[in-house]
């Protein structure tokens, strides 16, 4: 079974500690969410471009 991940966009310059905002696509014409989330839980994802001041992480699931 292929693992789930979840991707969001936040900014490439993440601060050291605490939490920064990203957003979360809905999926199926949705919107997305904005979502406050630890930093330690994001993890910058392999299809991430490496350049721009926005970059995608895959959030680490709670739990």
């Amino acid at each position: 079974m292929a693992e789930v991940q979840i991707l969001v966009i936040g900014p490439r310059q993440l601060p050291a500690s605490g939490t920064v905002e990203v957003w979360a696509d809905a999926g199926s014409g949705a919107t997305g969410q904005r979502i406050k989330v630890p930093v330690t839980d994001l993890q910058t994802a392999e299809l991430d471009s490496g350049s721009g001041s926005s970059a995608v992480y895959v959030l680490r699931p709670c739990g």
